[in-house]
């Protein structure tokens, strides 16, 4: 009997033990879930974005202007580096692989500050992936003399995944550098982003919009753009591309000249594989035509250099998946005189940088 007792006893406390440790674990993923709802980023559809160094020379009568777009993978996706959500299995990378990483950006930048403008996509500022660094007053110490415009596209206080080791606080965006000070710079949201509950640890992506006077009375718009990737069936960045498109032409109707650079996370119109002959295994991107939003305009890029690797694994030449997704679009008002990738080999970031040089004319 005692013995029924016992087993009856100690059955009554592990049940409670279990009901506790359910209650427990229910309480802190909703109190989380509370949080994260809380915390969410909700930018405005239209934002002004405030601009650094007003000291900057204004464009005048120049009528040639060169650009670099690069996506900088934050420092922390250089050649020897593989991600997660890509099929690879890091998270952060090593903090001396990660500063030898900024170091190699920093250098490129600063050996080409020659250039009008840079159009830069995620560039940190508080996040654990890139060990809290301000990327964005780096830079403003890294090119002295350039206006700095940054505008936010993730900002979230804690990305849970993957469960094991999650990748914590992010807070990312665009930023633009000018040699010319702006007369206006301004972030516009996208209208489209992933599902409830995804949208609270995913990037609310936008475009930031860069205007300068020209002696005409009309003005150069710069135009930095990162659209949507991991976008099954193309919803979210056909939705970004005809807000893209909606503006641009608006803004080539009122007589402007516009180019627009960046990660486009699609390939560009005419994009041949067998073009390239660096000896890469070339991928395709499953998008819709990019042409046909834009008849007349030109796309400008290097077709015989990727700019974008896969990073399921460390960069292997030959045997990583690379494909061009960084380029230009210019409107029918500007001539291409120049278009160039940098071969870097992807050694600080999962992307080249591509070199613009246009020239304005009536």
């Amino acid at each position: 009997m005692r013995q029924r007792i016992r087993v009856k006893s100690i059955n009554r406390v592990i049940f409670w033990a279990i009901g506790v440790i359910i209650v427990t674990v229910v309480v802190i993923a909703g109190g989380f879930f509370l949080f994260s709802i809380l915390t969410e980023y909700h930018p405005a559809p239209i934002e002004p974005v405030s601009v650094t160094e007003t000291t900057s020379q204004q464009i005048g009568t120049t009528t040639s202007f060169s650009v670099i777009t690069w996506n900088l993978g934050y420092g922390g996706l250089g050649s020897e580096m593989d991600f997660f959500y890509d099929g690879g299995k890091n998270v952060h990378p090593e903090k001396s692989y990660f500063e030898q990483s900024i170091s190699g950006i920093g250098n490129f930048l600063k050996e080409n500050d020659t250039v009008d403008f840079f159009l830069l996509q995620e560039v940190d500022r508080n996040s654990k992936r890139s060990y809290y660094l301000d990327e964005v007053g780096w830079l403003k110490t890294l090119l002295p003399g350039f206006c700095i415009s940054y505008a936010t596209n993730y900002n979230c206080r804690f990305v849970p995944i993957p469960p094991t080791q999650p990748m914590g606080r992010v807070t990312s965006g665009l930023v633009t550098c000018s040699r010319y000070y702006p007369d206006e710079v301004t972030r516009y949201g996208f209208d489209k982003h992933f599902r409830w509950p995804d949208r609270l640890f995913y990037l609310k992506r936008c475009f930031i919009v860069s205007r300068y006077s020209l002696p005409d009375g009309h003005q150069l718009v710069m135009i930095n753009i990162h659209n949507s990737a991991f976008d099954t069936g193309g919803v979210l960045r056909t939705r970004e591309m005809e807000m893209i498109r909606a503006f641009m032409f608006s803004e080539y109707k009122a007589g402007n000249y516009l180019i627009a650079g960046g990660d486009w996370n699609a390939n560009p119109p005419g994009f041949n594989p067998e073009v390239i002959k660096t000896g890469d295994l070339i991928k395709l991107d499953d998008f819709p035509e990019l042409s046909t939003y834009f008849p007349g305009w030109e796309f400008a890029y290097d077709p015989k250099h990727p700019t974008n690797r896969d990073v399921n694994s460390p960069y292997e030449h030959g045997a990583t998946p690379v494909t061009i997704i960084d380029f230009f679009l210019v409107s029918p008002n500007i001539k291409v005189l120049e278009i160039q990738t940098f071969k870097t080999g992807f050694d600080h970031s999962d992307h080249q940088p591509v070199f613009l040089q246009i020239a304005i004319h009536p």
